[in-house]
């Protein structure tokens, strides 16, 4: 009985060492927070430059994609930054495997 416990581990054990033919991607993060002060200003549109992806900030201010680790440009339209307001702007943004880039964007309310 006990010779069939050992075994019965082994093989158990030995079905652990698998390891998957190509390790997975960990994707990353990229988050717009287009806001004034604390307040989040939805409804702006955004880009993400390298892949064409476009989304407009939600009730919060938000807009999320989800990339590969890489080098990337955020184009915000239509932010207030005092004066007239340009077309759009762009952020550079850097991400990490597996990590958040937050790109802060203050649009300017009472600027207008």
């Amino acid at each position: 009985m006990r010779l069939c416990i050992v075994f019965a581990l082994a093989v158990i054990l030995s079905s652990c060492n698998y390891l998957p033919d190509e390790p997975q991607q960990l994707s990353s993060v990229i988050i717009a927070n287009v806001h004034w002060q604390d307040q989040g200003v939805p409804g702006i549109t955004i880009v993400l430059v390298q892949t064409k992806d476009t989304v407009r900030t939600g009730p919060s201010g938000l807009a999320v994609f989800t990339v590969p680790a890489g080098n990337y440009t955020v184009r915000a339209f239509d932010i207030n930054r005092g004066g007239p307001i340009e077309g759009s702007i762009d952020f550079p943004v850097v991400t990490r495997r597996g990590q958040i880039a937050i790109v802060d964007i203050l649009d300017c309310l009472p600027c207008v």
